[in-house]
């Protein structure tokens, strides 16, 4: 098995991928191509999913901060570490696809593209994600009408870096035919099915797809997304994470962990009511408490983040109340020692 580490791709590219560039340029938008309704496909940017780097990993004093060496650059603003995963679960005769189109493309010239893929050391192992002749691999339409190809092996990558993941990028001479031509549209492909080797696993999880050196980490923001508030953090006996959406309440969430007492509290279903009072949020939700449900849980956190001097540190409040039937059965408010909080008022 051979390793190719360390290839610099600005040999021949002229250019180096730093990733610093502005991923807003470029937008992944997941795609499933199903016209028989055969339910074999499936697209998605998921939460946790993604490669991880010290950019993106929660400084908990329990968690040790981790880079996978196989992306060492990433999307900065990929704050949820996601991943996109592309899956095909039927024959790869059949006509279905997994996919993702790469809006903002029009017209540039494209110098350099590829992409993270989650597998081991080097694209010819046949462990972690599919990586086939052709899938998953893009599909570039140039201006001139012409549609060019660029297989996972075919044409064969330059990989940089090996790891969890590894990093593969291509020269677009190399495109079945080559790409000479401004762009016009490109779209990632997931055709092949778990009949295709080496792996015959049908599944690839993707990250920090590269277009001429920008990296796009993360799917496209939702409707609940742009005004979404989110928290992680605590001190040292008390930890939590939570979401939540003015536009979409369904999509709140809490998990609150006592460890002192050995308290696990997790929110259920829709938030009730979601209030805000200068820099803090504080939403009411129905929650289980230790896994058992019937009770609610009111939740608040203030960023005070603008108040913090060198001389006083400061990142942020919580508070929590837990009521049942028997009135309130666990309350908790205190400062946070680590974590962060970011509030979205509509």
């Amino acid at each position: 098995m051979s390793r190719t580490i360390g290839v610099s791709l600005s040999v021949f590219l002229g250019i180096a991928s730093s990733g610093m560039a502005d991923a807003s340029t470029f937008t992944v938008v997941p795609f499933e191509f199903d016209p028989d309704g055969t339910n074999l496909v499936a697209a998605r940017w998921k939460t946790g999913l993604g490669c991880p780097s010290t950019g993106v990993v929660p400084a908990a004093p329990t968690t040790t901060p981790f880079s996978d060496p196989g992306c060492p650059t990433t999307d900065s603003a990929d704050r949820g570490d996601q991943g996109l995963l592309l899956a095909k679960s039927g024959p790869s005769a059949i006509d279905a696809s997994a996919g993702a189109t790469i809006l903002g493309v029009n017209g540039i010239t494209l110098v350099e593209i590829g992409y993270d893929l989650r597998k081991p050391d080097a694209l010819s192992d046949p462990r972690g994600s599919h990586c086939g002749t052709g899938s998953p691999g893009f599909s570039v339409v140039t201006q001139d009408g012409t549609t060019h190809a660029l297989g996972c092996q075919s044409p064969p990558p330059i990989q940089t870096t090996a790891g969890s993941w590894i990093r593969l990028r291509w020269d677009p001479s190399a495109a079945r035919p080559p790409i000479t031509s401004p762009v016009k549209s490109i779209r990632i492909v997931m055709d092949e099915g778990p009949d295709a080797g080496p792996d015959n696993f049908g599944v690839a999880v993707l990250d920090n797809i590269d277009i001429n050196g920008t990296l796009v980490g993360r799917g496209p923001a939702g409707p609940g997304e742009k005004d979404a508030d989110e928290g992680h953090g605590g001190d040292q006996d008390h930890h939590f994470h939570f979401t939540n959406s003015t536009s979409r309440p369904e999509t709140s969430d809490v998990s609150f962990e006592d460890r002192s007492q050995g308290i696990d509290i997790q929110s259920i279903g829709a938030a009730r009511t979601i209030s805000f009072s200068g820099s803090c949020v504080n939403f009411v939700e129905d929650a289980m408490l230790d896994g058992d449900p019937g009770y609610v849980l009111t939740f608040g956190a203030c960023d005070l983040s603008a108040l913090s001097t060198p001389l006083l540190p400061q990142i942020g409040s919580y508070s929590i109340v837990l009521s049942g039937a028997q009135g309130v059965l666990y309350q908790k408010s205190g400062s946070m020692t680590f974590g962060s909080i970011q509030i979205h008022q509509p």
